[in-house]
């Protein structure tokens, strides 16, 4: 919980893979409470009050998934308008004149994102934005795994963990105030 607000306000699309594990954790508990706080709230160690707000967060993730009838697959509602806000912005990003580093940086990874767009069948659903966490995501589990990952693909999610990056930090020096947006 405390992890997923740091990373909100430091980098949006760390925060964005984060909630994608904590979904599927959710999912491996098959969205029962009871699983969830003999299997997840054991991991964090902490006094009875912030333990409470872990469980009450968990609790709430849970029966939002459950509502929105995401319990085998899918993001929550709140996550998926953020990651479209961030979208937004990514594209008045590509479309600004003053933006040139910005766009320049994204040139390196669209190639990646078409080849990534080409191999997915169900891929033109999704944005360039929403593949690319897909894919770093599903990077992230078969490491996690111990999977063998070629250099290639590991190049590839490299750069785009670079553009993320940039895109992160542009994305909180506008929610700060620190970068305007030229309408």
């Amino acid at each position: 919980m405390f992890v997923a607000y740091q990373k909100k306000k430091e980098n949006i699309c760390e925060y964005f893979l984060y909630m994608f594990q904590i979904e599927d954790l959710i999912r491996a508990c098959k969205c029962d409470k009871g699983l969830i706080e003999s299997q997840l709230l054991p991991k964090y160690p902490a006094d009875m009050t912030t333990q409470n707000e872990v469980r009450q967060w968990y609790s709430g993730l849970t029966d939002q998934m459950v509502e929105e009838r995401i319990q085998q697959r899918g993001h929550l509602v709140s996550l998926t308008n953020k990651i479209n806000e961030v979208l937004d912005f990514h594209l008045y990003l590509l479309n600004n004149p003053k933006e040139v580093a910005y766009q320049m940086r994204f040139a390196k990874v669209s190639p990646i994102i078409s080849e990534l767009r080409q191999r997915q069948p169900s891929a033109a659903e999704f944005s360039d934005l929403h593949l690319a966490l897909n894919a770093v995501y599903g990077f992230t589990i078969l490491r996690l795994k111990g999977s063998q990952v070629s250099k290639e693909t590991a190049a590839a999610i490299s750069q785009l963990v670079v553009w993320f990056n940039e895109l992160s930090e542009k994305f909180r020096a506008y929610e700060s105030g620190e970068l305007k947006l030229d309408l």
